[in-house]
């Protein structure tokens, strides 16, 4: 009889939303995004990983949750009423308890997105720069630049704890029908955990247009709702390819004095003109 974990959840067909178009990013508004070259308005990185996810929580329920690495790449754009389709492939690996390649499709067949899963035997060592002290609160944020950012400074510290309300919100975003998401005690939705990445990046920079392009997330233990949460910002790279800036942020979350997750996030802060 076949293992469970080599039976690859069921594809999923979802239509793209983009439920950020009052943000302060205006790359998910169509006037700016048309001015970048693309067609319309970019649904965010972060709800196509909530998408991609629904599958694999779908057959490995909180167990998927509770510890993991989520490695995602967004490779083209998403629109709004895109009809996605996610599949996913078991790999099966030894030294993995499970091992899987998450696809997001648009209806041309366009590879848009994909999310590498993995529960490894041991989980990585924790990242040294949670030993960083976080910086000074932020009266006033100073445009994204070059200039602005400084390698290995880290942010304020962003205190969070997120409502059933709050999370409710996601899960119908999501229209994510998994029971695991309600209640006092209900997981955070993946898609609402990578979204406070962003809010932590904007905590830091004012930025008006810009595009998230990747995250690597480890994840050490259960997030739950109402429970409260602290997450440390650190920028640890930046480059400059084909003219568009990029910027690596570190992101630990703690829960107590416990990491719970923590999230190497990439994002094209400065488009090319």
């Amino acid at each position: 009889m076949a293992n469970n974990m080599d039976i690859p959840p069921a594809p999923l067909q979802i239509l793209a939303l983009n439920d950020a178009e009052d943000s302060e990013n205006r790359i998910h508004s169509d006037e700016v995004a048309r001015r970048y070259g693309f067609s319309s308005a970019l649904v965010s990185g972060v709800n196509i990983f909530g998408y991609l996810t629904q599958p694999l929580v779908r057959q490995y329920g909180e167990q998927f949750l509770q510890q993991g690495m989520l490695d995602v790449a967004f490779l083209k754009p998403a629109y709004q009423n895109d009809l996605l389709t996610i599949r996913s492939e078991s790999l099966g690996q030894e030294s993995s308890r499970r091992s899987h390649v998450t696809c997001a499709y648009n209806e041309e067949g366009a590879l848009l997105a994909k999310l590498e899963s993995w529960l490894p035997a041991e989980l990585p060592a924790v990242n040294a720069l949670v030993e960083s002290e976080p910086g000074r609160s932020i009266s006033v944020r100073p445009e994204i630049s070059d200039q602005a950012i400084t390698l290995n400074l880290p942010g304020p510290l962003l205190h969070w704890q997120p409502e059933v309300e709050d999370n409710t919100h996601h899960v119908s975003v999501q229209r994510d029908q998994s029971p695991i998401y309600r209640g006092e005690n209900g997981f955070i939705h993946p898609y609402y955990l990578l979204e406070m990445c962003n809010i932590a990046l904007k905590n830091m920079y004012l930025m008006p247009a810009w595009i998230h392009t990747a995250s690597r997330l480890t994840l050490r233990d259960a997030c739950r709702v109402g429970r409260d949460y602290r997450i440390k910002t650190i920028p640890t790279k930046k480059w400059v390819r084909k003219g568009h800036e990029f910027i690596i942020l570190y992101l630990v979350f703690y829960s107590d004095d416990a990491v719970v997750l923590e999230v190497e996030h990439t994002a094209i802060y400065k488009l090319a003109s």
